[in-house]
């Protein structure tokens, strides 16, 4: 078969990994140049096409869809998003690429009832629609612990997710401790079975909220922590499909969110800082410490710090953010840093750390079967 043969465009779309993808394309090169040794434009722009990483963010019950929904309205519009849910009322008024009702025997378009079990069982029955659905190199799922949809059915689609060999990165809220403990079991179930089909799960806790101000309105916290969420989502898919000037390629970015070891990790945070000094290392140091997450930096064994400024980003300023975070972690972790010029950012700087090794003490309570951590607000 020669390159003419090749169906690069359903090549690209197919639901193989990236290695199969490649492996198919690779002994496809047939050079026109003098040299059979070199690889032509022709050939390394038609394995661009197939090796572009497909990712798509995926919200999952009520919660995940309203931080998709909220992700749209920022105006990600680059970025594949899909809405699902077993509640067809919800799932109509939000926002996403594309939406899949699930569980239409089970739940009859009317949700879950809270009911974990249930939305597992929904998620079971539109298997095949979800697998479909699912075709991606990564995978986000970001949803809500604690309730029906997205406790029971966000396993399921993780682990479809995994079938089609993508990295799967889940980012899940934990209820507020005041909801009590029922619905905390909810979440430490629905955790537990993460665990197995996750490479990145990185829990965020409601109560973590109040951090910022005890007398935040609802609505303005959970935009916070949704914004938190969206932009860090979308600076991990930059760094996958864009060129820095000083480069974060996809390879790096997979060391650090596929699973090393028994159980998930990770860690990520985002800042922006003004530029002099003591901003800089305050906020190296607060996108290191992401207070939402309460991270143990001390188990980080790889870390990816981006930076992104304006043309008059200086070495210096650089430098000052990599030395604080390496200060930060250990001396034997492995650190990489990607720098990119980004005008739209003024005179702000944009820092952000993504890292493997911390395992969330809410994961590690899924793991012993322990009770959540609870927050001591008496030190806020």
């Amino acid at each position: 078969m020669n390159n003419d043969e090749l169906d690069l465009s359903d090549l690209a779309r197919s639901r193989t990994s990236i290695r199969s993808r490649f492996n198919e394309i690779a002994h496809q090169n047939v050079n026109s140049n003098r040299s059979a040794n070199l690889d032509s434009d022709k050939y390394l722009s038609d394995l661009l096409k197939v090796l572009k990483i497909k990712s798509v963010v995926v919200g999952i019950g009520g919660a995940g869809n309203n931080t998709v929904s909220r992700m749209q309205d920022m105006g990600s519009n680059f970025i594949e998003t899909l809405n699902i849910n077993t509640d067809a009322h919800d799932l109509y008024y939000s926002n996403a690429n594309q939406k899949l009702l699930i569980g239409k025997e089970t739940c009859n378009g009317l949700g879950s009832g809270n009911d974990p079990s249930i939305g597992t069982i929904a998620a079971e029955e539109d298997v095949h629609r979800l697998s479909q659905a699912l075709n991606a190199d990564v995978v986000f799922l970001t949803f809500g612990l604690g309730g029906g949809t997205g406790t029971g059915a966000a396993p399921i689609v993780a682990r479809e997710a995994k079938k089609n060999n993508a990295t799967v990165v889940s980012f899940c809220s934990v209820p507020f401790t005041s909801e009590g403990i029922e619905r905390s079991l909810r979440a430490k179930k629905g955790l537990a079975e993460l665990l197995k089909y996750s490479d990145t799960l990185i829990p965020v806790p409601n109560d973590n909220l109040l951090r910022f101000n005890q007398k935040l309105p609802i609505l303005t916290g959970f935009k916070i922590m949704d914004e938190v969420l969206i932009r860090s989502i979308n600076e991990i898919i930059n760094l996958i499909n864009n060129c820095g000037l000083i480069n974060i390629d996809y390879a790096d970015v997979r060391k650090v969110i596929q699973k090393k070891g028994q159980y998930p990790s990770g860690l990520i945070g985002i800042t922006e800082s003004l530029g002099d000094e003591a901003d800089l290392i305050k906020k190296a140091r607060l996108a290191l410490h992401n207070p939402l997450l309460e991270p143990d930096t001390k188990k980080v064994d790889n870390c990816i710090v981006s930076v992104s400024g304006d043309h008059q980003l200086s070495l210096s300023q650089i430098d000052k953010i990599i030395s604080t975070i390496s200060s930060e972690i250990p001396e034997d972790a492995s650190l990489k840093f990607g720098t990119s010029i980004n005008p739209m950012l003024g005179s702000k700087i944009r820092i952000m750390a993504l890292g493997r090794g911390p395992i969330s003490p809410y994961v590690q309570a899924a793991i012993d079967g322990t009770e959540f951590p609870h927050s001591n607000f008496s030190q806020f």
